[in-house]
Formats: C-alpha cells, sequence, structure tokens
C-alpha cells in the first residue's frame, strides 16, 4: 500500500473493464471453461478495483475512516486469491477433465476456496492477515497459507500445461505459458514490494485467453458465421461430461458441388450462408456447426426439444426456393438423427458415426430423414477400424505381400503365383483382403496400397531371382481406379526398370468391373500395358456380368475362372456341364484358363481332365508369405 504509482492499475481497470462488457454483449463460446472465464474477469477486476480503492483510503487517511483500509484490502485478498483458484479451474476444464468426476481435484478446489473464505471473511473484523502500519501493507503469519493456495494452483496449472498441452486447442500454449509466469513473477514482485504490476500482467493473461478463445478463425467458419467442425470437438466434449442425453441432426445438402460447378463458388458460399443463417435461428437453444462445404450439424438437448421436428423443420424450409430473384435455386437434403450417447458415448465414436451414418444415409436414403439407431452401427464402427488400419498399414508400409501359387497341368510344378495383400493390424488382427480392399478404395488410398504391392513384388522377384526358377511370372491385382490414373501404365514400367523386371515376369489382373468400364484412359492403360509385353488377365470370370464380348475385345491372356463356379461343378451336373463347355470356347479362343478354388484331388482330375491349363486353390496351398513359397520351390 506504500506504492504511489497506480498507473498500471489503471491501465488493468480499463482492460478488465472492457472484457467484462465484449463478454455480456458478445457472441459467448458455448463452453463450460469459457462461463468460468467470466468469473475469472470478474475476480481480478474487482481485485484490481479495491486495490485502488484501498490505496487512496490510505492516501485521503486524513478524510477518510482509515479501518475503511482493511475492509477493502481484506475483501480485495479475497478476490486476488479467488483469481488465482479460478483461473486453475477454468485451465483444468479447458484441458478436458471432468473435476466433477475427479476426487482428488475436487477436493483440492473445494479445500482451497474454503481456506480462503475462512482467512479473508473474519479478516474483516479481526485483522489477522495483513497489518497497515503508516500506510505499509505488511504480512502476517496467517497471510502466508494465501501464498501457500496460490503455490498449490500455480504448480497445477503448469502440470496441466505440461501433460495435456494438446488439449488447449484455441490457446496459444507457449504466449499464455509466457504471460501466466509473468503474472507469477509480478506477484512476487509485488509481495517483496518492488513494483505494482500484478494487476496489470493479469489484465494482459485474461485479455490474451478472451481472445483466442474467441478466435474467429479457431472457432467459426469463415463463410457462414457458424461455429467450425473444429470447435465441434470441444463443444461435444462438455456435452458428454454433463451427462445428459442429446441429440445431433447432420444435414447434407445434396449435389451441392452442382452449384458450384454451375453457378460459381461465389452463389455457393451464398448459398451456405443463408442456410447456416436458417438454422441458426430457426430454434433457440440449439448450436449449429458447418462441418464441410455441404454438411452441417445442428446440437440439441433432448429433454426439451424433439430432434425429429427440428429434421422436419429444416424438410420444409428446403421446399422453398433459395437465393430468390434472378438466381432462384431449390436444393433437397439428405438428414441424419444421432442420439447420445445411445448411439454414441464419447466425441471419437460420434465423429464416426456422423461420417459413417451420413454416409450409409446418402446411398440408401438420399433426400430423406433417418436415425443413426437404424442402421448398423456395429458394422458401421467395424467399418472406421478397419479404414484407419488401412491407412496406418499404408503410410507405415507395413502392408505384407502373400503368394499363392499356381500349378501347371502341363508342366506338372508351379509355373506362377498371385500376390495378395494381407494387413495385420495391432488391434484388428488380420484383416481379410475383402474387407479392406473396398474399404481402401472408398477411402482414397487404394492407389497408394496398389503402388506399394506392386513396388513390393518387383522387389520379390529381383531380390531371390525368380527368373532362374520355374516361376515365369506374378500375378497383381489392380482395381479399376487404379487404372483411371492416366499415367499408370507408364508408373509401372517405371517401377520394374527400376528393379530390372522383365514385361514377362509380370502378369495384371483386372476384374469384370474393370474389364466394363467405358473410362478411354482404362483401356489406354490396359493397351499400353499389353503393348509392352505385360500380361492382362480377368479375373473371377463368371461371377459377374462379363460375356464373350468382352472377352473379344479386350487383350486379355489368361480368363481365371471363378472358384464359386468351380465349386458349383462339384454339386450338380448341369453346371459341371456348363463349366466344361465354358472351359473348351475359352481353349478354342486360345485363352490359357485358371481354375480357381481347387480344393480336392477329384477337383484337379477333373478340371485338368476338361482341360484347364493351371490350377489355383487349397489343395496346392494357401498364401503364403515370400520366404514360405521360396521353400515350396
Amino acid at each position: 500500500m506504500a506504492y504511489t504509482n497506480l498507473s498500471f492499475d489503471y491501465i488493468a481497470m480499463f482492460f478488465l473493464f472492457m472484457l467484462l462488457i465484449w463478454y455480456i454483449i458478445g457472441k459467448k463460446v458455448p463452453l463450460k471453461s469459457f462461463r468460468y472465464f467470466f468469473y475469472v474477469i470478474l475476480c481480478a477486476f474487482f481485485a484490481t478495483l479495491l486495490e485502488i480503492v484501498g490505496y487512496l483510503i490510505v492516501r485521503y487517511r486524513d478524510f477518510v475512516p482509515f479501518h475503511y483500509a482493511y475492509y477493502t484490502t481484506s475483501i480485495q485478498l479475497f478476490f486476488i486469491h479467488n483469481f488465482v483458484v479460478m483461473l486453475t479451474y477454468c485451465l483444468v476444464t479447458m484441458a478436458h477433465i471432468d473435476i466433477k468426476k475427479n476426487k482428488a481435484l475436487k477436493c483440492i478446489f473445494i479445500m482451497s476456496w474454503v481456506v480462503i473464505a475462512i482467512i479473508c471473511i473474519p479478516n474483516l473484523f479481526h485483522n489477522r492477515i495483513m497489518t497497515l502500519d503508516d500506510g505499509k501493507y505488511a504480512a502476517a503469519g496467517i497471510g502466508y497459507i494465501l501464498y501457500a493456495v496460490d503455490a498449490v494452483m500455480i504448480v497445477m496449472c503448469i502440470w496441466v500445461f505440461v501433460k495435456r498441452r494438446m488439449d488447449f486447442k484455441f490457446l496459444k500454449t507457449n504466449i499464455i505459458v509466457f504471460l501466466f509466469l509473468s503474472g507469477v513473477t509480478c506477484g512476487i514482485a509485488q509481495v517483496l514490494k518492488f513494483a505494482p504490476m500484478l494487476n496489470f500482467a493479469i489484465a494482459i493473461l485474461c485479455t490474451v485467453m478472451y481472445l483466442y478463445q474467441n478466435s474467429s478463425s479457431a472457432v467459426s467458419d469463415q463463410v457462414t458465421g457458424q461455429l467450425n467442425r473444429s470447435f465441434f470437438g470441444e463443444y461435444i466434449h462438455d456435452k458428454f461430461s454433463i451427462g445428459k442425453a442429446f441429440a445431433v441432426v447432420v444435414v447434407n445438402l445434396d449435389d451441392f458441388k452442382f452449384v458450384n460447378q454451375s453457378m460459381g463458388v461465389e452463389t455457393g458460399d451464398k448459398l451456405l450462408f443463408e442456410f447456416g443463417r436458417f438454422l441458426e435461428h430457426m430454434d433457440s437453444g440449439t448450436e449449429v456447426f458447418h462441418f464441410d462445404a455441404d454438411q452441417f450439424c445442428a446440437v440439441m438437448d433432448m429433454d426439451d426439444k424433439n430432434p425429429l421436428q427440428i429434421a422436419e423443420l429444416i424438410k420444409n424450409r428446403l421446399e422453398q426456393p433459395w437465393l430468390e430473384g434472378s438466381k432462384d435455386i431449390m436444393m433437397t437434403a439428405t438428414t441424419c438423427i444421432i442420439e447420445c450417447p445411445n448411439d454414441a458415448k464419447d466425441i471419437l465414436s460420434l465423429m464416426e458415426v456422423i461420417d459413417y451414418s451420413m454416409e450409409n444415409a446418402k446411398s440408401t436414403k438420399k433426400r430423406s430423414i433417418s436415425y443413426a439407431k437404424d442402421m448398423d452401427l456395429e458394422r458401421i464402427h467395424q467399418a472406421k477400424q478397419i479404414e484407419k488400419a488401412v491407412k496406418k498399414a499404408v503410410s507405415r508400409k507395413t502392408v505384407q505381400v502373400y503368394y499363392q501359387p499356381i500349378y501347371s497341368s502341363k508342366n506338372a510344378a508351379y509355373n506362377s503365383a498371385e500376390a495378395l495383400a494381407r494387413i495385420n493390424d495391432e488391434q484388428l488382427g488380420f484383416i481379410p483382403p475383402d474387407l479392406f480392399i473396398p474399404i481402401a478404395e472408398r477411402c482414397g488410398v487404394i492407389n497408394e496400397l496398389g503402388d506399394l504391392i506392386f513396388e513390393n513384388v518387383c522387389r520379390f522377384i529381383k531380390e531371390n531371382n525368380l527368373a532362374n526358377t520355374s516361376i515365369e511370372y506374378i500375378d497383381i491385382n489392380v482395381s479399376p481406379l487404379q487404372l483411371m490414373q492416366r499415367d499408370y501404365s507408364r508408373n509401372l514400367l517405371h517401377v520394374m526398370k527400376k528393379y530390372d523386371v522383365q514385361p514377362s515376369q509380370i502378369n495384371i489382373e483386372i476384374t469384370e468391373t474393370a474389364a466394363m468400364t467405358t473410362f478411354p484412359v482404362v483401356n489406354d492403360n490396359l493397351y499400353d500395358l499389353v503393348e509392352n509385353g505385360i500380361a492382362v488377365s480377368l479375373d473371377d470370370y463368371g461371377s459377374g456380368y462379363a460375356n464373350i464380348g468382352y472377352i473379344n475385345k479386350m487383350p486379355f491372356k489368361f480368363i481365371k475362372i471363378d472358384k464359386d463356379i468351380v465349386w458349383e461343378a462339384f454339386k450338380n451336373d448341369k453346371a459341371s456341364i456348363t463349366l466344361e463347355y465354358t472351359i473348351c470356347m475359352l481353349a478354342a479362343l486360345k485363352m490359357n484358363i485358371i481354375a480357381e478354388g481347387v480344393e480336392t484331388e477329384e477337383m484337379r482330375e477333373l478340371l485338368t481332365t476338361f482341360g484347364c491349363q493351371y490350377l489355383q486353390g487349397w489343395y496346392f496351398s494357401k498364401a503364403v508369405p515370400g520366404d514360405e513359397f521360396l521353400k515350396m520351390l
């Protein structure tokens, strides 16, 4: 109280007063931590105000009863130490730590508030915390207990910053830590009577935290003004921690890309802005988030709102035109309702359900309103886990290549093998290719996966000198999406040249889907491969819709008969006759025929009798790792 310069306190008062005004009149971030931050600002404001008042009482003690200084200082101490506790409480909440469920933390905070109240409130009457002799402040013994409380809170803050740094998505952690430590330094300096800058440091810290929490780029979407996808995670953490049931209504505008392509991005942005504004004002108490270009989410409590009514309200509005005037636009939407915690129990599972339920709804029930609970959420969850495993395996290059030998009836030896991808995930174990290949195609990593497999096969051929064995070539399955890459054939030839692999040592297998495609780039790639000496085979013949016309048109060297056709031939006579004549027809067309699914000696003998030159199946061997395959040779 002996300080004579209150300039820093006045500046602090200005900043804190403006923060209170901004908080009250501004758009509030819908988080518990932001609500607690209001009490942090209040404590800092009253602590600064009372310090100024206390000083002025001391300065003008000839005109104001001196014992009023004890009152103001006691209350000021109550607020300044509560500021430290509330700031810690706020930071712990920001780190997604549920204090109410953490008994140790809950006990520490309650004890801190109780100690501050027990020491500060009686001091209004007993003056045990400090003395004010000749206008100079001096702490008494019991006052050091308050400093001990502050020390505990400071240690807790540092622990939270260190251990949960990644949870502070909307704070520049380095800056906040620097300001926090600066505030601690200023507090020590003020207690030691060096400089009255504590309140100024507190005001700057609060201002920076407020600005970062309210940062438009971190919280809001720049096109629509709604809360963005990044902030959605913070908000949902709060919703789950409260424990009340809530619903998420996911709205996906159908064919929105057509609006951007036909009318321009500017018109598309105007449409998104208008639709987002409608969602924001259609119902009070509903938080709206803009996820992607064409996707919005509305979150509401289940106790007082019916999500189906909200979905119907959106559907009814979409029956009216948007951007009325010269550019009337009619839109439709696919809507999915997710009820928490029934459909999802945490933020990670909710994000999975949002992505996959909407994908399922768009593929099966476009322009409709559906419930996530009516979908196979377990399958959705499994698909998401497999997607993660595939992406991880591709990025880490841990995809394994197994080889299933193909037997030549003419040579009575293995003459080739099919390369098959295998993924062994730490959590999921071995994942069957029929599960992960479609998911790899859907999530956009099939090209990287295919490139990885092809390079592994070429390396295997070179390192083990397969040209000097009975193995003439290796079959490699290729997805239609890979063939749609304009430079696909050139890239394959480049890899083969890198490993000194001859074109005759590679055979590309394509499915009937790829064979029937009308994309010119697919045919260009196939013919380019054939012209460079790489054989092409049709996989799983008989399982789909390919007919003799496709076989005549495409440059196939090998035809693989699907295992289901082979197995059926050993169940009834008609299927057996069909298979025999199919093999005869293909042989007459000078095709090399490979039968899949050979599992018994009877199958081997009959297929050989039918004229099938090559056999593949578990009778000979299942797919095995490369080293085991070499031992078999």
